[in-house]
């Protein structure tokens, strides 16, 4: 991440979201809260320096509104919108999966109880919009903001509908590829699309061109989330932090999941539910579905699915016939996001 983004946008980036919760004097240790969920403060809530996630989807919001404009300030209150967004659904997330830990560190509600992670959470949610409402102070018209907070609350109520999706996927084994696809449409890549697309309407009156910009947001969505996947089955310790496999361990239906029990026969398919039926999988049965996995081509499955939407995604950038400077800017970003091991 480091080769992929300038270190001064993360810092703008990170000044504008501490004013926003600095503007917010009481009840402190409910944005101290916020503040240890964004890897600022640790579990005693005393200021610490942590690795704090790839903060990618603002910083896209940030290199797409550059690429029309040759600035960044401007944008800023829109990509601290979305990264508020994006944490708030990850506070949610962790209480919903029951995670432990997020980034090698306890979650929220591991530490302060479920109640008061929610309350962080949906207060993280309004700050999105109360972040977005600062475009004012860059000269933004009011009628622009408005299209811009349209644009997040759609987003939002797109990502509880992904949300939804993937909890009730848990209890099926008959979930379809064209249904993981919408869901992860929803639950990820809409984020992404959103965050690509405020930039470029913040940029531009161009309405072809923000359309360029939605399918080039939306396609590498999809590309990002499949890479997630093969992460999260075939990528090493090492790399992850997690042990080989741990998206099977936590039964999650992901594509080369989903992929295997199309393809598999009959009596592969039964062995694969008596292992899903178990209320804990053990080393061997991850064992047993990563090689299954392999004999069905999945990862070769998984591999080509992502390429073919990154293709989609770098057509349509290409589409738009930006300078070489800034395409080399999001074609740096986005490279990184297709071919990361973490």
């Amino acid at each position: 991440m480091v080769e992929a983004v300038d270190n001064s946008l993360m810092e703008l980036l990170e000044k504008e979201i501490i004013e926003i919760l600095d503007a917010r004097e009481h009840p402190k240790t409910l944005y101290d809260y916020m503040r240890y969920h964004l890897g600022w403060m640790d579990e005693n809530l005393k200021p610490i320096d942590l690795y704090r996630g790839k903060r990618f989807r603002p910083i896209l919001c940030l290199l797409v509104y550059y690429s029309l404009s040759g600035v960044y300030d401007k944008a800023l209150p829109a990509a601290a919108a979305i990264e508020l967004i994006h944490n708030f659904s990850l506070i949610h997330d962790d209480i919903e999966d029951r995670d432990d830990e997020r980034r090698h560190r306890s979650t929220v509600w591991k530490i302060w109880g479920d109640a008061q992670a929610i309350n962080a959470g949906d207060g993280m949610h309004v700050l999105a919009n109360l972040a977005a409402l600062r475009l004012r102070d860059k000269i933004v018209t009011d009628s622009k903001v408005l299209e811009i907070l349209g644009i997040l609350n759609e987003t939002v109520i797109v990502l509880c509908e992904g949300q939804y999706l993937d909890i009730s996927f848990e209890t099926r084994r008959d979930v379809t590829t064209v249904e993981y696809l919408d869901m992860i449409y929803r639950k990820t890549a809409a984020l992404i699309e959103s965050a690509v697309v405020t930039g470029a309407v913040l940029g531009t009156e161009d309405k072809s061109v923000i359309e360029d910009f939605r399918t080039f947001g939306r396609e590498l969505g999809m590309a990002f989330q499949i890479r997630d996947d093969i992460i999260g089955t075939w990528c090493d310790t090492k790399s992850t932090g997690k042990p080989q496999g741990s998206d099977i361990e936590n039964k999650k239906k992901t594509l080369p999941v989903i992929y295997t029990f199309e393809n598999c026969s009959h009596d592969e398919r039964s062995m694969l539910d008596e292992i899903y039926e178990k209320a804990v999988l053990n080393r061997a049965d991850v064992d047993y579905v990563i090689k299954l996995m392999d004999s069905k081509g999945a990862y070769d499955y998984a591999v080509e699915t992502a390429s073919s939407y990154e293709k989609n995604a770098l057509a349509a950038l290409k589409r738009i016939k930006l300078d070489t400077e800034a395409e080399e800017k999001i074609l740096n970003l986005t490279d990184f996001l297709i071919k990361r091991d973490y």
